[in-house]
């Protein structure tokens, strides 16, 4: 799938009819490939003399190989994005939050002087927002420059990072709530079905971690002097590197949460297990002394008190069950059980 915009006298960008090659002309800003096929990466080669990476060789590509300029001061970079539910986020199509697993995507940027290529696996939330926001352009930002295309992706990513640590953090405080709720963990609360939401949120802000310290990285190489070529920029980059700070401290906060929130849960665990260990254990002690004055009863001998006669059955299980209610009571004013 191939894309591409261009941008309006007022600086916006819209979107582009893309039939064939002969579509691709200079006025382009903007060329987004979504797994492209041979054919659509042949007609960017033609138009635009740029060879494109494949999408196995961006998961294949080394740290150190992420962020550089060539011969031709064509500015290559390869980050991360993550995408919290593909489908729902992107199509609409509504899914179960419990079964939603991050998963992380590379994307390539290619940016010349006036053309900024992008090639990714699959759609990304942070891709539409961007589009939406660059269509309405509030801030008035000139995207005839395609840097600025490049440094608006870069916010959209994130912001999407933001919305999803937003996301966790409103979890973690409901599932605090069902966790430390004596009588909602006792009476509703599934605790090995917590323990498996707890570890998706583990998974997540771990790869959100990923991907913010990728961000930093790029914002870093950025920065230098002969990244970009000029100072305009550097406002935005420093504003865009004090927020990928300030998230990557509330990452590792909730991610401190969540571990006390498991440790907590496995713990309660642990607690329940012993619980039933400790009544099963008792139990054997409180049917010791019935089953003692029945074994005793069950010889041959007729020198016990009650061995005889029409009255001695009832007589015998009054006296097996006292020798049952005593020790329950005396467990019970134990608080054993």
């Amino acid at each position: 799938m191939l894309e591409a915009f261009y941008a309006t006298e007022r600086g916006s960008l819209e979107d582009a009819t893309i039939n064939g090659g002969f579509d691709l002309h200079p006025d382009l800003v903007w060329i987004d490939l979504i797994a492209p096929s041979q054919e659509e990466q042949q007609w960017v080669l033609d138009a635009y003399d740029q060879n494109l990476p494949t999408l196995k060789s961006l998961e294949d590509i080394s740290s150190s190989a992420r962020f550089y300029r060539d011969d031709d001061g064509i500015l290559h970079i390869s980050t991360y994005f993550l995408t919290k539910n593909k489908n729902f986020q992107v199509d609409g199509e509504a899914d179960d939050d419990s079964s939603i697993l991050a998963t992380v995507q590379t994307v390539a940027f290619i940016l010349h002087k006036q053309h900024l290529f992008t090639l990714r696996g699959e759609k990304l939330v942070a891709f539409r927002a961007f589009r939406a926001r660059a269509r309405r352009n509030d801030y008035e930002i000139d995207y005839k420059d395609p840097t600025w295309v490049l440094l608006g992706l870069l916010e959209a990513k994130l912001d999407e990072l933001a919305d999803i640590l937003e996301d966790v953090h409103k979890d973690l405080e409901k599932y605090s709530t069902e966790v430390l709720n004596n009588r909602h963990r006792e009476q509703i609360l599934d605790l090995d079905d917590m323990i498996t939401r707890l570890a998706q949120l583990e998974d997540m802000l771990g790869k959100a971690q990923l991907c913010l310290i990728d961000l930093r990285r790029v914002l870093t190489f950025l920065s230098r002097p002969r990244a970009l070529g000029s100072h305009i920029y550097d406002a935005d980059i420093r504003e865009l590197s004090e927020d990928v700070r300030s998230l990557v401290e509330h990452d590792a906060f909730l991610f401190q949460k969540v571990r006390f929130l498991l440790d907590t849960t496995s713990g309660f665990i642990n607690t329940e297990q012993n619980d039933t260990i400790r009544r099963f254990s008792i139990l054997p002690s409180m049917l010791a002394p019935p089953m003692l004055v029945a074994s005793i009863y069950g010889m041959n001998t007729d020198v016990l008190p009650f061995a005889k006669g029409t009255t001695s059955f009832i007589m015998v299980g009054i006296i097996l069950l006292a020798f049952f209610i005593g020790p329950l009571i005396y467990f019970r004013w134990k608080k054993w059980i």
